[in-house]
């Protein structure tokens, strides 16, 4: 009895250990794609939340893609969070996928006056675009006689 419960035990180690080495992480390209929410979150008064969440929501591929920004982090299926370098005009931005904690893109802009927030909606668009593809061509031949 000792023998079969040992067998059983070690059989059953040894699967899951199977099951483990199969598992991945998703690629930056799959996290991208599945996502359609956003939450914005920001450590600077510099940059106020509201204003890169209308600058992201009037990129036309954010609109084309049928994508959302929400209030509730915790429905959100990615988090950009900008920081700002201390005594400089230096922002960083991250975008991560908040299940699984995997930062999918990065940059750092430079900005005076007021024009960062619409620099940084530009260059995640941009970053998405090159992940998921472009849908603007072809929603522009679809809308030709």
């Amino acid at each position: 009895m000792k023998r079969f419960f040992l067998l059983t035990l070690i059989s059953f180690v040894s699967s899951v250990g199977f099951a483990q080495q199969g598992s991945r992480l998703p690629d930056n390209k799959e996290l991208v794609t599945k996502a359609r929410s956003y939450y914005v979150e920001t450590d600077t008064f510099y940059m106020k939340r509201e204003a890169l969440e209308s600058s992201l929501l009037g990129q036309k591929e954010f609109k084309t893609w049928d994508l959302q920004v929400t209030e509730r982090k915790d429905l959100a299926d990615m988090v950009v969070r900008v920081k700002r370098i201390p005594f400089s005009n230096h922002f960083s931005y991250t975008v991560t996928d908040r299940e699984t904690d995997t930062i999918v893109m990065a940059g750092k802009v430079d900005s005076l006056a007021g024009t960062v927030y619409g620099r940084i909606a530009k260059e995640i668009v941009e970053k998405m675009v090159a992940l998921r593809g472009n849908p603007l061509p072809a929603q522009q031949e679809a809308q030709k006689p």
